[in-house]
């Protein structure tokens, strides 16, 4: 990826965690105070969750990046014992932030599982005191249970289910963070109530089949019909002469898979996306369902990501002491999310563009931002790992 697909990456996260940026941050400075990083350093940041880039742009402020080396590469070491994979992952949210505050304090040879768990039992301390009572300890790691659990895509009735079997019997606390995870994709709200419920029968007959097979409704067919009317606009130039370069491609690759509707939004596509696209069909025998999910992805995705919705940002006038809030209208990058998918097996790269078809059938900002959300989600602490080629 390049440097400026970081910067870029940072900032929607930084939206994404509805993270409020610091007065001096505002505006356009945020990616110009970005900027100064070097690639590897934006690589580290594009992983953190909200509260190491809270952390982060808080301390950054009247630092350049020598001063914050050696932090960036001991918060990335944290980030990774106290993700969805790492055995510090039951840590509360206030526990993670009293840790943040002590890394002027260690040594990056300092950083170790034993270490970081003695500062997370310190904070516990002086919330609690010395000898808070199990009754609130529990609550406790209830509470970094419930957060690790919606991680891996429990529904609210669900923890409390397994919080309830706690609660009679404490000694199954332990087995909640080793919980299986689950599916975090699911329809938006707003999508789910455009359509009638079906039956339970209906429901348990039709869930299967939605693992399966792409949707294709035909309000669906001719939503999309529209979209794809509306992103049309001439190539001209060299950008023209590379995009029909790798279509040859990969039409002499899919064949009769690249039907005119495919085509049609695939030139559309920047070069550099439709080079990866090429190459991740080129792993993909001609008849193999795989092909056609893939084709669908960067179909769907690229409609979506032609859909400009409405986004807050500062801005401060500079005959003004304070910022205002205004609004200006850009489309979601999905392309982000393309080394992400690739590992997907078919029922849940299926799923994933059902719902991206569903959402191009009446398409609303909180929709398509929490596909993105999802997708991030789905690669937890381990984000950045995921946009580096």
């Amino acid at each position: 990826m390049q440097k400026s697909d970081y910067v870029y990456m940072i900032a929607d996260n930084i939206m994404v965690y509805q993270i409020t940026l610091p007065a001096v941050l505002q505006g356009n400075r945020l990616h110009v105070h970005l900027n100064k990083y070097d690639e590897k350093y934006l690589n580290i940041i594009a992983g953190f969750d909200k509260n190491f880039l809270e952390h982060f742009l808080i301390i950054s402020k009247g630092n350049n990046q020598e001063e914050l080396a050696e932090t960036l590469k001991k918060m990335e070491k944290i980030s990774f014992m106290i993700g969805p994979t790492g055995n510090l992952n039951y840590l509360a949210s206030n526990q993670i932030q009293y840790i943040l505050t002590k890394l002027g304090t260690l040594k990056l040879s300092e950083i170790k599982e034993g270490k970081i768990s003695e500062i997370a039992d310190e904070q516990l301390e002086k919330e609690f005191g010395s000898s808070y009572s199990t009754s609130s300890a529990l609550e406790n790691q209830l509470a970094s249970a419930a957060f690790y659990l919606q991680q891996l895509g429990y529904s609210r009735q669900e923890i409390q289910e397994k919080f309830n079997e706690v609660k009679q019997d404490p000694s199954k606390v332990d087995a909640l963070f080793t919980s299986p995870p689950k599916e975090i994709y699911n329809m938006p709200p707003e999508i789910q109530q455009q359509n009638r419920p079906p039956s339970r029968s209906q429901a348990s007959s039709n869930t299967p089949q939605q693992h399966q097979t792409v949707e294709s409704s035909q309000a669906t067919e001719n939503a999309i019909d529209q979209h794809i009317q509306a992103i049309q606009h001439e190539i001209t130039g060299e950008r023209a002469k590379k995009v029909e370069e790798i279509i040859q491609l990969i039409r002499t690759h899919v064949r009769e898979n690249m039907n005119e509707r495919f085509e049609r939004v695939f030139r559309q596509i920047h070069p550099d996306r439709l080079n990866k696209a090429l190459k991740m069909l080129q792993t993909t025998k001609r008849k193999s369902k795989r092909m056609n999910l893939y084709l669908e992805w960067f179909f769907c995705s690229t409609l979506l990501s032609k859909i400009e919705i409405k986004v807050e940002h500062w801005q401060v006038s500079s005959q003004a002491t304070h910022g205002t809030t205004g609004v200006y209208t850009a489309g979601m990058d999905f392309s982000r999310y393309d080394n992400i998918i690739r590992d997907f097996p078919d029922s849940k790269l299926t799923k994933v563009i059902n719902i991206a078809r569903k959402i191009l059938q009446n398409p609303t900002k909180n929709a398509i931002q929490k596909l993105g959300q999802d997708l991030i989600a789905e690669t937890g602490f381990d984000e950045h790992l995921y946009f580096t080629d």
